[in-house]
């Protein structure tokens, strides 16, 4: 399952298959549409790909601000999460994207980032299931 942290400045990534899905499209980007399960609320994002192979592409996001490439999540939860591809850079509307390539479960956690004491200087990640 693909785990994120909610508000967070740092940039998060995200390990997906979307090749396999994709592999009979022409197509430059991938929008992402997140939505939440109790609140039916939609995100939308064009992905950044750090990779984009046959084996996995690599996305990565922040979830502490709102624009083309990023996301603001505040709520942890479930979200359903659906991948389309096109030739847009900028379109937020799946209606025209070419084609939907991938659908999964993300969890958006309720722990935040947790700093470590101060004899021991820096921050970890404390993940609660």
């Amino acid at each position: 399952m693909i785990r994120l942290l909610p508000n967070y400045a740092g940039e998060q990534t995200v390990y997906l298959t979307l090749q396999d899905g994709a592999r009979n499209y022409t197509y430059t980007n991938y929008l992402i549409k997140l939505v939440n399960q109790v609140t039916k609320a939609a995100f939308y994002f064009v992905a950044v790909t750090d990779f984009d192979n046959p084996r996995y592409t690599a996305v990565t996001l922040r979830t502490d601000t709102e624009d083309t490439n990023n996301v603001l999540l505040t709520k942890p939860g479930f979200y359903v999460y659906e991948v389309y591809v096109q030739n847009s850079s900028t379109n937020l509307d799946p209606s025209n994207a070419i084609a939907k390539v991938e659908q999964g479960l993300l969890q958006v956690l309720d722990t935040a980032i947790s700093t470590a004491p101060a004899t021991n200087p820096g921050t970890w990640f404390a993940y609660t299931d």
